[in-house]
């Protein structure tokens, strides 16, 4: 009897754990960093989100302003400063008497890219591909080498609802995830160059290739949320030089 009771106060933990996660982030999502580069970048102008809404989902303009409302508002600590697609387009026409608005999504998309690094170090382009499963795909972009340098997917959970508040809660779990992301990297970073002064430039690199190539098995066997994704859907990559 002792021992029925003690399984049921595990499961009855583990059941509340699991429900207190899921309060804090939607679906399932996966962090991509490409580069240190990352922690250079300290303030941001938000891009135009590649997105054909349907049904009940918040318009184009809508989940822009949800981004951009997200990173202030996780910016407790005024590390970043954001800009806004609106305020970016209008400081354009303010000054060269441009309306992006009127543009082709093209010429719009090509203007944005020659002009963004005169307004931020780096900028954030949001991908929506509302298949079956909704994914969401948020790229951190250097202004002026249109590098990516971070990643951030997100798989919505089966037959939730496409609502403003889903996509509210997406943009949330991404800013979220930067920042943590942020430390994890600094801390990476710091230890990488203390590894280099220990073992030698030349040792470190044969180290960094190894430990990469095991990384990478461990992924292919690992990664069931790649199944969902479809590179034809990444919209998200015209922002970059790929």
């Amino acid at each position: 009897m002792k021992k029925i009771i003690q399984l049921l106060t595990v499961m009855c933990i583990m059941v509340f754990g699991t429900q207190f996660a899921f309060a804090w982030e939607v679906g399932t999502s996966k962090e991509t960093v490409y580069s240190y580069g990352m922690l250079d970048e300290k303030s941001f102008v938000i891009g135009n989100p590649q997105f054909s809404p349907q049904d009940e989902e918040p318009t184009v303009e809508e989940l822009t302003k949800m981004i951009y409302e997200q990173a202030v508002k996780n910016n407790k600590k005024n590390q970043f400063s954001y800009m806004s697609y609106q305020d970016f387009c209008r400081t354009v026409n303010n000054k060269e008497h441009i309306d992006i608005y009127r543009l082709g999504r093209h010429k719009a998309l090509e203007l944005f890219k020659e002009r963004v690094k005169d307004y931020g170090d780096a900028y954030i382009v949001c991908t929506v591909s509302n298949d079956t499963r909704l994914n969401v795909f948020f790229d951190v972009v250097d202004s002026k080498s249109h590098e990516v340098l971070y990643s951030y997917r997100k798989l919505a959970p089966k037959g939730t609802p496409r609502d403003a508040k889903l996509y509210e809660e997406i943009c949330r779990d991404f800013f979220n995830a930067y920042n943590n992301r942020i430390k994890v990297v600094e801390r990476e970073k710091k230890e990488e160059d203390e590894l280099i002064l220990k073992m030698g430039k030349e040792a470190y690199e044969k180290y960094k290739k190894e430990k990469l190539a095991k990384q990478k098995a461990q992924e292919i066997v690992e990664n069931d949320l790649d199944r969902y994704l479809r590179p034809d859907h990444r919209v998200g990559r015209g922002w970059s030089n790929e």
